[in-house]
């Protein structure tokens, strides 16, 4: 496998019987921005679980920067600059914002983002000193993205980050998003078409188990075959 940024080859997973992934092949670039949206089933976590090592294929390898992470321990998958924000927050919620980030940087050789600029970013500055349990769902989301990326990451992975939100939360979790890509790749894999529509990002169908679609969301939602497996027909 030649050297990239990341680099998926012929993933394939089978479980017992039933074979969940077949023949994927995906690469992104530094500072990238991909959603990868699918119906109920089609594999989207199972793949997200690939890309980060926590399944390794049964076919196929992922490369990030040249090296192969299949079977790596997550946390020198970590290490290599790759987080990953699952769909229900995980914080602490005794601890302050400011103490849950301080937290997540713990033991980080990675020190890029200042504490304040951190904040900035994700929205929480004027919430620093709120305990976890006292934040909105909302908030709870964008502080679990603050402590994914506390150690400086390069790649960021998020499984349904909008899940629960309001309309309005979800447009201030896209222009987040925005604001992130500056510094980082990203790849979200979605069920709100809302949300994907205002990433504009390029954008990956999953249909039981293959990519069949990719492109701008703007074709991906005019393309007729999309709407009948999965957004649906006008």
């Amino acid at each position: 496998m030649s050297s990239s940024f990341l680099r998926a080859e012929k993933i394939g997973m089978r479980f017992g019987g039933l074979q969940v992934l077949s023949d994927i092949d995906l690469e992104i670039g530094e500072r990238s921005l991909t959603a990868i949206i699918g119906p109920n089933g089609a594999g989207k976590s199972t793949f997200l679980n690939v890309l980060t090592g926590v399944l390794r294929p049964t076919e196929g390898v992922v490369a990030f920067r040249g090296q192969a992470i299949g079977g790596l321990p997550l946390h020198r998958i970590a290490r290599l600059g790759i987080a990953r924000k699952f769909q229900i927050p995980s914080i602490f919620s005794s601890l302050t914002v400011v103490e849950n980030l301080q937290v997540a940087r713990w033991g980080s050789a990675r020190t890029e983002w200042p504490e304040d600029e951190l904040l900035e970013m994700i929205g929480l500055r004027d919430r620093r000193s709120v305990q976890g349990a006292e934040l909105a769902h909302g908030e709870k989301q964008w502080l679990e993205i603050g402590m994914a990326i506390a150690s400086s990451p390069t790649l960021l992975l998020l499984d349904e980050p909008t899940a629960g939100m309001t309309p309005q939360e979800t447009a201030d979790t896209a222009a987040l998003i925005h604001r992130l890509n500056k510094k980082l790749a990203v790849i979200a894999v979605e069920h709100d078409i809302s949300f994907v529509r205002a990433l504009g990002a390029d954008t990956l169908v999953l249909h039981q188990g293959r990519f069949f679609r990719q492109g701008p969301f703007a074709e991906i939602e005019a393309d007729e075959a999309v709407r009948d497996v999965y957004l649906g027909r006008r």
